[in-house]
């Protein structure tokens, strides 16, 4: 018998010392996968490890948004799995989720001698990678969804699921995003191509207001200062505009990028309530003027890897990429 039938394959235990060791070098988590703003005293970057033997997450709190680089941080925070998204519930507390289909609870505590982050929360209901979270008004409930095609919605006080949604859609639910100044009513886009409008009071609790035939939908955002005004994307590279008190056709529908769009997010200052950021699968982060036909009033492409996350303070926008970096756009827009 030849001599390598006998020998028994150990690949499995070299990559499990390898993974345990606690002498190895650990590598540098540079996939940046959300930046979420608080105010301009209090910002949370979240990242994921995708070149090591196993996918960790890591968390980020700043208290000076003029430097994201990691020595300037505040806080950090290892994590076992990689994350995703995040929202503020307070100043000092957020939810986080991630690739483990965990949904947890952080507040910052001070103590003595430092501030650190203080798990709160922990449970595990999704059956696989939660993509998207979202808050409703009432600082209270959480609604999240992602790879198990699942919806939940949360009571964060207690951390238990209050509504589920098993196969809310047919496919990986890839965006949510609740409707301003409300407690139940919300929207989901998913790979299935159809965008649902959900009232978790009702008995049948949604409605499809947009399908986009063998097109994938891939992120949405409401207007915060205009509750009729949903803005939708696809990996088409489309982004589309409907007002959710007349469904039956789209008030805009254009090819605004080359690539699959990854996230949207309307400018919550009442005073460019029109502008609608973007991001693709590409390094470019470009701004709409969702009153002008879509029109581009801003492009910017100084990342050099995919960008991940947005966020919105007073009139500036923020990003963050898988290339490590965040990058402020101050935009200056003649009317």
């Amino acid at each position: 018998m030849e001599e390598w039938t006998m020998t028994p394959n150990s690949n499995g235990d070299v990559f499990r010392n390898l993974l345990f060791s606690t002498d190895r070098t650990l590598v540098e988590t540079k996939q940046l996968q959300f930046l979420s703003i608080y105010d301009e005293n209090n910002a949370l970057l979240g990242g994921t490890n995708m070149v090591d033997l196993s996918w960790n997450g890591i968390l980020w709190h700043y208290k000076d948004l003029s430097d994201f680089s990691r020595e300037k941080a505040s806080l950090v925070q290892q994590l076992d799995s990689g994350v995703c998204d995040a929202v503020y519930l307070t100043k000092n507390k957020f939810v986080c989720v991630g690739d483990s289909g965990a949904v947890q609870i952080y507040e910052i505590i001070q103590t003595n001698k430092h501030d650190q982050f203080q798990q709160l929360a922990y449970t595990c209901q999704h059956d696989d990678t939660v993509l998207t979270i979202s808050m409703f008004a009432n600082q209270r409930n959480i609604v999240t969804g992602g790879m198990d095609c699942c919806l939940k919605i949360w009571d964060v006080e207690d951390l238990i699921a209050t509504y589920s949604y098993s196969f809310a859609h047919t496919d990986i639910i890839t965006s949510i995003d609740v409707k301003p100044m409300c407690n139940s009513i919300f929207v989901s886009v998913s790979l299935d191509s159809e965008s649902l409008l959900w009232d978790y009071r009702l008995h049948q609790p949604a409605n499809c207001i947009f399908r986009k035939n063998n097109c994938p939908l891939s992120a949405v955002s409401w207007n915060t200062n205009l509750d009729h005004l949903i803005a939708i994307g696809t990996i088409d590279g489309s982004i589309v505009l409907i007002d959710t008190r007349k469904t039956e056709t789209p008030l805009f529908e254009s090819t605004e990028c080359d690539r699959s769009i990854h996230k949207l997010l309307f400018n919550p200052n009442s005073e460019r309530k029109d502008q609608l950021a973007c991001c693709c699968d590409n390094e470019t982060v470009k701004i709409f003027d969702s009153y002008r036909e879509m029109l581009q009033v801003y492009e910017d492409s100084s990342h050099n890897d995919f960008v991940r996350g947005l966020a919105w303070c007073k009139d500036d926008l923020y990003s963050c990429s898988w290339d490590a970096n965040v990058i402020k756009h101050v935009v200056h827009i003649d009317n």
